[in-house]
């Protein structure tokens, strides 16, 4: 019986063990795997008023206030706030934090505002009176993205949000 009540205790010890690693792992992982901001564009090369029109804006952390990116266009979804998230294969991967590389399959989340019919309550109010022009891309198309880089802080990833224009370049 005592050897059985040293077993659970040791069995115990070693699970704890490997909880505590893997989480001072995931929690180097976070700090080592930011992303980097991309280039820094002048203010007046993205449109300000636009983050009038973000459902919950202050859940996204601004790293860089005006750059773009370029890619290729690996999906398109429609979301409830109304938003189109693009899913970017972008050239420059530094771009990239570890919560891209693990639930975004290594792609940037680009967001256009109000693309869509938002059916949440206080994103239909977000998009009142707005209609977007920004070119729609489509899966497969090599594009330029202009727009605020930022952390969302809900999904922990980084993406371009709000997107100021789509440059389509093949």
């Amino acid at each position: 019986m005592a050897a059985r009540v040293a077993l659970v205790g040791r069995t115990q010890k070693i699970l704890l063990l490997v909880i505590a690693v893997i989480v001072i792992l995931a929690l180097v992982l976070r700090l080592i795997r930011r992303g980097k901001g991309p280039v820094h564009l002048a203010a007046e090369s993205c449109d300000a008023t636009l983050w009038s029109h973000v459902y919950q804006a202050q859940r996204l952390e601004v790293v860089e206030p005006c750059t773009e990116v370029e890619g290729r266009v690996v999906s398109l979804t429609r979301e409830s706030d109304g938003d189109l998230h693009i899913r970017l294969d972008v050239e420059n991967r530094s771009v990239l934090n570890i919560y891209n590389l693990l639930h975004t399959h290594g792609d940037l989340v680009v967001e256009l505002i109000c693309e869509g019919a938002a059916r949440r309550g206080d994103a239909i109010a977000a998009c009142a009176g707005f209609t977007p022009r920004v070119t729609l891309p489509s899966a497969g198309d090599r594009v330029r993205v202009t727009g605020a880089y930022v952390t969302d802080r809900d999904n922990g990833w980084n993406e371009i949000h709000p997107v100021t224009a789509i440059e389509i370049l093949e």
